[in-house]
């Protein structure tokens, strides 16, 4: 039986159930493979589309966030934004099912790891591949600011990439606006991620592609070091030194970085 951490719901009871013993229900159209993924929004699920005879990704919103209308709708509007952005370091969505009992969108499924499982093997990585992972996550962003969509929560998670090919793939454009209304519903709950926020972000101000670059650069500078520029015992103390201190030099922790 596969958990979640999400609050208190079930495991994953919003999946119908299936006969087949290689799958562990269906949603939809879809059945359902794998749980690959959870975080404070909703899970991850490897899934396959028997339309299309391929395999795909679906996110689904948590069940928590799924009761919430203004969860839902944010969830709908930025999805189907997200769907807009067509670009080869973009992840493709697919098909946006807002109406569900648990919203979920259907996207591309790339074979490969994030970029956080990467450096958690690795470390800091070389400067080669640093340019090269940077180049491509900024044309990325590119493509969807230029489109007036922000992504807000760029991370190593955040950040795919593909086996077999040096391409990345940034996904979850948007989404973290989803639950912004609702996100701090349990102690130290945050829409975002702590360590790669930007000041106005942490702060809870307006943001524009700005906070998305800081963002990336936050990325980069871990890519760099192994480790993010802001770190805390909790996400409050991370959230404040993201407000009020810079971080560490980088070449005085990684003395091979021109």
């Amino acid at each position: 039986m596969l958990y979640s951490e999400l609050g208190n719901w079930e495991p994953l009871d919003f999946l119908e159930p299936t006969n087949k013993p290689d799958r562990i229900g269906e949603l939809g159209t879809y059945e359902i493979i794998e749980l690959i993924g959870r975080g404070g929004m909703g899970v991850v699920l490897k899934a396959f589309d028997p339309h299309l005879n391929r395999i795909v990704a679906i996110k689904t919103l948590a069940p928590d966030y799924a009761n919430n209308p203004t969860a839902r709708k944010r969830f709908e509007r930025e999805s189907r934004a997200a769907a807009a952005v067509a670009h080869p370091h973009v992840v493709t969505i697919h098909a946006v099912e807002p109406n569900a009992k648990v919203p979920y969108l259907v996207m591309e499924y790339v074979r490969g790891q994030s970029l956080r499982e990467k450096l958690d093997q690795t470390g800091s990585m070389e400067v080669r591949e640093i340019l090269r992972i940077g180049a491509q996550i900024a044309q990325g962003l590119a493509a969807a600011h230029d489109q007036g969509l922000i992504h807000r929560d760029v991370k190593l998670a955040n950040v795919l990439l593909e086996n077999g090919v040096e391409r990345v793939k940034l996904t979850d454009f948007g989404l973290a606006r989803a639950t912004d209304d609702v996100a701090i519903t349990r102690t130290g709950d945050i829409a975002g991620t702590p360590q790669f926020m930007s000041p106005e972000q942490a702060e809870g101000g307006e943001v524009d592609h700005r906070s998305d670059l800081f963002s990336l650069g936050s990325v980069l500078y871990t890519m760099c070091t192994g480790r993010p520029p802001f770190r805390g015992e909790t996400a409050v103390a991370v959230l404040r030194k993201v407000c009020d201190s810079e971080p560490r030099p980088i070449r005085e922790v990684n003395p091979d970085i021109p």
